[in-house]
């Protein structure tokens, strides 16, 4: 769903319609305002509405169509020149009466319709049917409200509007499962609306399960996120700040440290945090005798620094053990000279290496005792295996396999049991320390993906693309049997479950927003 909302040219219109019969506002605080008062205080506090000299709101003061046509349609952009107007031929909206362009441009483009093809009405009350239909229309929404509302039958001329404003949660209707399309819409109810529009915080639950956006500050560029296998608990890396965050989703504590060098990849283990330190330029003239990195130890409550470990490689991917043995695979060279080297970080004595092409990712099974590289860049992809013991890698035995994509795709994830390895072209290969069953297909998702997590008690994973919808899938059958809706684009997302929710990383972007902001939406999946 994209957002078309500026706010500048909101507040200059917001300033005319709003504005109190004296000219005067009341920054907050408003003596008559009970319902939706965070989303009246945050417009007031951006000078988008007013309220009057006696410290009054009026919330209930009613709309009137015009006033709502001009709103909306110079929120999301007016043609600049007026031969683009077509006259809409309404006897009761001449070009010199308020919002007669505006009223043109909306018709046109069949946002609101006339009261019949020569009255508009500009001066009646605008109903909640009709606000939801110049809404969804304006702000092109899509979705479907299955829960539905009781007097908005299916037939209802209104039905898909409403149906997709509750699917934004734009509304929820009332407590009684009604949604009134008929009666007025006032200042208050359009206040609300207009927020949730402009700042996803602000859209209650609805539906099932319940979606919020969390009042959490996150920030903008995030590279590599884990959450902690036993809290509730997020780690992740910030490109843009060049910072290590800890978010505590439960408390909503968070701690932030800076980075002296970039960093690209983390890993939780024992309590302790692994994150790799570039400290050269990347380059495939960089051979593994010039290569130098750091992987910096942090304890995961407090990100004290516990030590810096100096490695002889330009850390791409990270895995640990159980015995903390360091994992790491080389982000430079070229051809196969590139390695996959094992340190013990408390000595910085480096155990064993592998050669293998650059640039690998590597997963590490929850037995302890395989890893796998995946090369991403050959034209057919390739897995290798290798066996590893005594913190050594060595190369391990596994039929030939090949692969079905031209290209594997930047992404893998193994399934908590070690069962199950997915690549993010959508491709599914079984894991076995039999070399006959070890990385044989089990088929293909219905969808690739770029994010994916995992509900092991309900039996469910969670995967998503860079778009606004995560995909729910079986994990007997690898089938699809559902979609959430995201505000924003998912960058990342991870299932709770000392919570029972899925929570998605998103990026929303406002129109004429030169960046985007990154939303934490949560899921409440626990009935």
């Amino acid at each position: 769903m994209k957002k078309r909302l500026h706010v500048l040219m909101i507040l200059v219109l917001c300033l005319v319609i709003f504005a109190s019969p004296t000219g005067s506002a009341k920054a907050t605080g408003f003596s008559d305002v009970s319902s939706f008062k965070k989303e009246i205080d945050y417009l007031t506090q951006l000078g988008v509405i007013n309220g009057y000299n006696d410290g009054t709101f009026r919330p209930s003061v009613k709309l009137t169509r015009a006033q709502a046509v001009v709103m909306i349609m110079r929120a999301i952009g007016m043609p600049e020149s007026n031969s683009f107007i077509k006259d809409p031929g309404f006897d009761d909206v001449g070009p010199s009466k308020f919002g007669y362009r505006e009223i043109a441009v909306a018709t046109s483009a069949m946002i609101i319709s006339g009261k019949s093809s020569t009255q508009f009405d500009p001066n009646g009350n605008i109903t909640r049917a009709e606000m939801a239909k110049v809404i969804s229309k304006a702000f092109k929404l899509k979705g479907v409200y299955v829960s539905g509302f009781t007097d908005v039958s299916t037939g209802y001329w209104a039905s898909s509007f409403i149906s997709s404003l509750a699917a934004n949660n734009i509304t929820v209707g009332y407590s009684d499962g009604t949604f009134q399309p008929k009666q007025p819409i006032d200042r208050a109810q359009f206040s609300a609306f207009l927020a949730r529009i402009m700042k996803p915080i602000f859209r209650p639950s609805t539906g099932s399960p319940a979606h919020t956006v969390l009042d959490i500050p996150v920030e903008s560029s995030i590279i590599d996120l884990e959450k902690d296998p036993h809290k509730p608990v997020v780690y992740y890396l910030d490109s843009k700040s060049k910072s290590l965050v800890r978010l505590d989703l439960a408390t909503r504590d968070k701690k932030v440290i800076g980075l002296r060098h970039p960093a690209e990849k983390l890993v939780e283990k024992n309590g302790k945090l692994f994150v790799t330190q570039l400290i050269q330029s990347r380059s495939p003239f960089n051979s593994m005798k010039t290569q130098k990195g750091i992987i910096n130890v942090y304890d995961s409550d407090d990100l004290a620094l516990i030590k810096e470990v100096d490695v002889n490689i330009d850390p791409y991917d990270i895995a640990v053990d159980d015995t903390e043995t360091l994992l790491i695979s080389s982000g430079s060279d070229q051809g196969y000279q590139a390695e996959i080297q094992t340190y013990n970080w408390r000595t910085s004595e480096k155990l064993s290496f592998v050669n293998v092409p650059t640039q690998q990712l590597i997963e590490l099974s929850p037995a302890q005792n395989r890893l796998y590289s995946i090369e991403t860049s050959h034209y057919t992809g390739r897995i290798v295996t290798f066996s590893l013991a005594g913190g050594k890698l060595e190369s391990a035995p596994t039929d030939p396999r090949y692969f079905d994509t031209m290209k594997l795709r930047g992404y893998t994830q193994m399934t908590p049991g070690g069962k199950v390895m997915y690549n993010g072209d959508g491709t599914a290969y079984a894991l076995s320390t039999v070399p006959s069953e070890d990385l044989a297909p089990l088929g293909k998702l219905a969808t690739p993906f770029r994010t994916m997590t995992f509900n092991e008690a309900a039996k469910k994973f969670y995967l998503a693309d860079r778009t606004e919808s995560i995909s729910v899938y079986d994990n007997d059958t690898l089938d699809p049997y559902a979609t959430l809706n995201a505000y924003g684009r998912v960058d990342r997302l991870v299932y709770v479950k000392e919570l029972g929710e899925l929570y998605a990383f998103t990026k929303f972007k406002y129109e004429g927003a030169k960046e985007e902001t990154l939303l934490l939406e949560r899921f409440q999946l626990r009935k």
